[in-house]
């Protein structure tokens, strides 16, 4: 690797989470807001006369669309959980990208909707990375399942790390973290190897990895790769450990926010 290139991994590498000092707290407005509609009106008319209007969404499978509040370590957020894949696509569609459908929408499995009048999740159950169930060791159904919580969890981690360290981007930091907690919250422990496998750096299937590295060398791209190995082993360990239990949900994101890829890869084990 060259100066030049080892300039380029160094700045990806920087942790760009920084601790806020001000916090805006939007559930007093919108929440009171989200629970007067459940009781008032049934979930497609939430979506469709409210949500959606102008481009009401002709649902497949309404009765498997549900909303809820959810209790999120950053705060209460609303979920719309699709569980027809169609219809979660042509919600997005719809209220996204104003009827015109991408290319990329197959591969799109949750949406965060963030403006200043309102918040919430949508989420699908499609397999989480494009994982079959037969790798996890689940039925299709099961997988769904886990999936959708997987990528509720790590949805609801960005969410913390906007609100309170003032970052959500497309950056194995990032990723690291929501997924850990997608994993760990779905399942009871973190799996290294499913998340190696998501990123696509076990050599099973292409991943996400690249969707994080867009425009670097090839050389910077590989040290990543091997950072990423790395760190989520040792993340393995740490989700074993007496210290991590000792840890309440805030302890345990802030301090993955405030340990650097840098400082990760160079611990034996968290502490």
């Amino acid at each position: 690797m060259n100066d030049t290139e080892r300039i380029e991994l160094e700045n990806y590498l920087a942790n760009r989470f920084v601790k806020q000092e001000h916090v805006e707290n939007y559930e007093n407005e919108i929440i009171p807001q989200w629970q007067e509609w459940l009781q008032n009106y049934d979930v497609p008319e939430i979506i469709n006369e409210i949500i959606c209007s102008k481009r009401p969404v002709k649902f497949a499978s309404p009765e498997n669309i549900t909303i809820e509040i959810h209790e999120a370590a950053a705060g209460k957020l609303p979920l719309i959980v699709f569980g027809d894949d169609t219809d979660f696509e042509n919600f997005i569609v719809n209220l996204i990208y104003k009827g015109i459908r991408p290319d990329n929408i197959s591969q799109m499995g949750a949406s965060f909707i963030y403006g200043k009048k309102q918040r919430f999740l949508a989420l699908s159950k499609k397999y989480y990375s494009n994982t079959p169930p037969e790798y996890v060791g689940l039925s299709p159904e099961e997988w769904r399942e886990q999936s959708m919580i997987i990528r509720r969890e790590h949805e609801c981690i960005h969410y913390y790390t906007k609100k309170f360290y003032g970052s959500a981007s497309n950056n194995l930091h990032d990723e690291l973290i929501a997924d850990f907690f997608g994993l760990y919250n779905a399942f009871g422990y973190y799996d290294a190897k499913l998340f190696q496998h998501f990123m696509g750096i076990d050599g099973t299937h292409e991943g996400r990895l690249s969707l994080y590295t867009v425009g670097l060398s090839p050389a910077v791209v590989e040290a990543i790769a091997e950072t990423a190995r790395k760190c989520s082993d040792i993340l393995e360990k740490w989700a074993r450990s007496d210290s991590f239990k000792r840890l309440n949900a805030d302890e345990r994101i802030s301090y993955l926010c405030e340990t650097s890829l840098t400082e990760m890869i160079r611990l034996p084990v968290l502490r």
